[in-house]
């Protein structure tokens, strides 16, 4: 019978990719972890892994292998860390956004019996450490179809064109001189790639935009600052710029027929389905946020 600590090791070589920082994550020597997981492929009876010169690439028997047991791994490791440290509530690791973690998700948190550790980040790499057992929770700006995760719709986000003066045309200005006045602005973006910009231009105006930022800044708080001291223009989503609409500090530029929406997910491994635990924080959270 396999040993419970070659089935740690191999999902700390799984998810690291490689012997030396699996062993460091289990404060072990690298020969000794490399004999469990030795001990481990006789036990299977073919090899786990593929060694290459950058890392270590699971085999399909090891994928199937690494799905059945990472999360009774994961459940047990809490376990153990509970009995070594009796009283202290168990680890619940949440990622997503960081500003719409800020402004939705941390005023909502409810009570828990979990101690948080949050990491904020873009969402293809967190739904990766989600995967990879990294995570537990996840806060997710699109929906990547994705093995083993369950997506819940969180809420949806409207992009809004917002400058700290209203736009300079005419009453009654039709679409094309809209989009001519917005082309002469100097506007503030996420990225290189004008994500939000890119989508509310194509729905607003039907065309692929052309404009050129003269602000990269990937953090939306900061963007919403420059725009409120006039150094130009952004697309913004509604729930962060709610309350200086409406003191009349920022302005919307241009509201289209149909305006530019996003949806948000929460994410969790389907192995943990069967948590309450973490199923019940889950239910919580969303129905705080959606408040």
């Amino acid at each position: 019978m396999a040993d419970f600590e070659w089935f740690r090791s191999f999902v700390a070589i799984y998810r690291h990719g490689s012997v030396s920082a699996a062993a460091a994550s289990r404060y072990m020597t690298q020969p000794a972890l490399s004999q469990h997981l030795a001990a481990l492929e006789a036990e299977i009876g073919e090899p786990l892994f593929r060694r290459t010169p950058r890392r270590m690439v699971p085999t399909e028997r090891a994928k199937q292998l690494y799905a059945q047991i990472a999360p009774a791994v994961d459940r047990l490791e809490r376990v153990d860390d509970a009995f070594k440290l009796p009283g202290r509530a168990p680890v619940l690791r949440l990622g997503g956004p960081s500003e719409f973690m800020h402004e939705r998700i941390i005023p909502a948190l409810p009570d828990s019996p979990y101690r948080l550790i949050i990491t904020f980040g873009e969402t293809r790499p967190l739904l990766r450490l989600l995967q990879d057992g990294e995570l537990d929770l996840l806060v997710a700006t699109q929906h990547v179809a994705t093995t083993g995760l369950v997506f819940s719709r969180l809420a949806v986000e409207t992009f809004l064109p917002v400058g700290a003066r209203p736009l300079d045309v005419p009453r009654g200005a039709g679409r094309e001189a809209i989009r001519a006045a917005l082309e002469k602005e100097r506007w503030i973006s996420y990225g290189s790639d004008l994500p939000m910009i890119r989508r509310y231009w194509m729905q607003a105006f039907g065309v692929r935009c052309a404009i050129l930022p003269d602000y990269v800044v990937p953090d939306l708080r900061v963007i919403k600052t420059m725009v409120l001291r006039g150094f130009g223009v952004s697309v913004l989503p509604d729930y962060l710029i709610r309350d200086e609409l409406k003191a009349g500090r920022l302005h919307v530029l241009h509201e289209p027929d149909t305006l530019a929406v996003n949806e948000l997910w929460l994410v969790r491994r389907s192995a943990d389905s069967g948590d309450e635990r973490l199923s019940a924080f889950a239910d919580a959270l969303a129905a705080a946020a959606a408040r």
